[in-house]
């Protein structure tokens, strides 16, 4: 079959069209056809040794963790599924014994079974999962849309740990018009907010992002600089701001653009050893709130219903969210559209 292969220890990515298709082997395993599997962020953390803990040196893996597909066959134990219904996978699972699992807290869980990091994922033809992973696409949403849920459900994730949220009309910063910006967009409209502002320094996901017609206002981060010069952000700053960059100044500036009592969601993954410099007394003075999140613990079903909604709403279009579909040899170009910014997100078409 073909896919992408990662080497760890040689920091070495390449296009495989001979490998051995895998079997199911153990009585809970599902075999999936993938069609259609996201790149995320993450993938360049991991392959550039900037996830801390997770940046593990893997002899040789698949990547690939935000996949839909086809079952194709099933284990003795497998009862909920059967071969040709179309699913998709959370990747993430806890081990069961250790401390973060006994205090559900299952995504801090350091044994990093996780599909698409430590064992093969969906940047191939097929793949292995166990049952506990796969999930049935509801009725309503296809194979592309499906594979849209592993991000969506980080999202939500971070949707919940924001807590009680402003009015409608308050100002919302989401900064970042990468994938998960837009997603976040989609969210934030869905829920009937209209003052959001999207900062994004890159000329074309800008466009992109002003493209999906949201009625936000999509700018320059300059111009956010200019519009609160000679102001006093304790009153006129944000309510709410979303980082979705993961890069560490732009973390570091959303600190000066809150109002006082707003909240702060640090989504985006700054590469592990980075600091920035922040003022405590501003966080005591405005007395803000912090969160972040990581992965997306008891998110999943949750956002296999909110794809049901979005999909009959329209969000879940790939050229309205500028997501661009590449086949698995075109890897290169896939990650290419990404840093140029010409796609908000990359998705190999494998058997859609």
């Amino acid at each position: 079959m073909q896919a992408v292969w990662w080497l760890g220890e040689k920091s070495d990515l390449s296009f495989k069209d001979k490998m051995k298709i895998p079997e199911v082997l153990k009585e809970n395993d599902v075999k999936i056809k993938v069609a259609y599997s996201g790149v995320c962020g993450s993938d360049f953390h991991i392959m550039k040794g900037e996830m801390g803990k997770f940046s593990g040196k893997q002899d040789g893996v698949i990547l690939g963790h935000e996949f839909s597909g086809t079952v194709v066959s099933v284990g003795d134990a497998v009862k909920e599924l059967k071969m040709g219904d179309l699913v998709c996978v959370n990747p993430n699972e806890c081990c069961g014994a250790c401390q973060w699992g006994r205090e559900s807290n299952p995504h801090f869980c350091e044994s990093n079974l996780c599909v698409g990091i430590s064992m093969n994922g969906g940047w191939a033809e097929y793949c292995i999962a166990p049952i506990e992973k796969v999930y049935k696409l509801p009725d309503n949403v296809n194979l592309m849309q499906g594979a849209l849920t592993e991000p969506y459900s980080c999202v939500l994730r971070g949707w919940r740990q924001l807590g009680d949220l402003p009015e409608k009309d308050a100002r919302i910063l989401v900064q970042g018009a990468g994938i998960i910006g837009c997603l976040f967009c989609t969210l934030l409209h869905h829920h009937g907010f209209t003052n959001v502002t999207v900062a994004e320094i890159n000329e074309e996901r800008r466009k992109l992002c002003a493209d999906m017609k949201l009625g936000f206002d999509v700018v320059h981060p300059q111009e956010i600089d200019l519009k609160f010069k000679g102001k006093d952000t304790d009153y006129h700053g944000y309510y709410v701001v979303i980082d979705c960059t993961g890069n560490t100044k732009a973390v570091e500036k959303a600190f000066t653009l809150c109002r006082r009592g707003a909240t702060i969601c640090i989504f985006g993954c700054c590469p592990a050893g980075e600091t920035m410099a922040v003022e405590p007394f501003q966080i005591y003075w405005k007395e803000l709130k912090i969160v972040s999140c990581f992965t997306n613990p008891k998110c999943f079903e949750g956002a296999l219903e909110l794809l049901k909604v979005l999909a009959d709403k329209g969000y879940l279009v790939y050229e309205k969210l500028g997501i661009k579909m590449f086949d698995l040899k075109q890897y290169e170009n896939a990650f290419g559209s990404l840093k140029a910014g010409t796609a908000s997100k990359a998705v190999f078409k494998v058997d859609g």
